[in-house]
């Protein structure tokens, strides 16, 4: 998908750890999370053991976990995989795994997460992109159902800034993530008007650029920013590049760029003793 998206994309199938490393560390990166998500049900225990052993393999890469929508025990998957193997936390992706990830199905898992206070990731937006939506409103009663539990919106929802902003005011234990987001953004900035109706929501984004900015200046302490390699838009130095072309606030870049992810770590990743 992401080279149809961007056919002069660097990345290739025969990626390896080494390669997506050494190319993030070029740009100065030290810590990388590694996200997996089973595309059918029976990945979802192979993709956990090597999310698991990445983890152990680099000590630079927080591990993730996840399961699919039709995987039985949700439950018991997440207790295994952030008791027994350790992972950060459990990461959804709705639109490529092909389901709704704010609906009853997960109900045992937000209840697990909650339990152990662990983080959920579920990606978010970019609805036009993937030709598909999400239940927002399913959203808004998991947060207020499960205050115990972090989420993490990650790609903040895009372009619903405004959403974005409002829950973010509404609940202490929601992050955001604008991995992919500041990229979307320059190009909206950038491109000439002919081009935003067939790659980003143009009347959308006219009615919530301004927010995008209110957001990251209220709320940049649990906004966190990634490159998305080996699938993000473009290869790491050209988001960061686009990163750079905002100018922002120190505080802001140094809370996007690690600040934020650190303490979302040792607040919400780590288990106690």
């Amino acid at each position: 998908m992401i080279k149809k998206a961007f056919p002069g994309h660097p990345s290739t199938e025969d990626m390896t750890p080494e390669r997506v490393l050494a190319d993030v560390r070029e740009c100065g990166v030290t810590t990388v999370f590694n996200m997996v998500f089973p595309i059918k049900e029976h990945e979802t225990e192979k993709l956990n053991e090597f999310s698991r052993e990445i983890g152990q393999t680099y000590d630079n890469v927080v591990p993730f976990g996840s399961l699919h929508a039709d995987t039985p025990r949700k439950d018991e998957v997440a207790q295994r995989c952030l008791v027994e193997y350790g992972l950060a936390g459990i990461k959804l992706h709705p639109y490529v795994q092909g389901f709704e990830a704010f609906s009853p199905v997960f109900e045992p898992l937000y209840r697990k997460l909650n339990e152990l206070r662990r983080p959920l990731l579920a990606h978010t937006g970019f609805d036009v992109f993937y030709n598909q939506s999400q239940d927002l409103d399913y959203l808004r009663g998991i947060l207020e159902r499960y205050p115990e539990m972090p989420v993490v919106l990650v790609h903040s929802l895009f372009p619903r800034f405004r959403l974005a902003g409002e829950l973010m005011g509404e609940h202490e234990n929601l992050y955001l993530d604008m991995t992919n987001v500041i990229s979307a953004v320059r190009f909206y900035r950038d491109s000439p008007p002919e081009r935003w109706s067939t790659e980003v929501d143009a009347a959308a984004m006219a009615d919530n650029i301004d927010y995008f900015f209110d957001v990251l200046e209220r709320y940049s302490h649990r906004t966190m920013f990634g490159t998305d390699h080996p699938a993000g838009m473009g290869s790491p130095r050209q988001i960061y590049a686009d990163f750079d072309s905002f100018d922002f606030d120190p505080v802001i870049s140094a809370n996007l760029l690690g600040n934020t992810a650190r303490g979302f770590l040792r607040k919400c990743c780590v288990r106690e003793g």
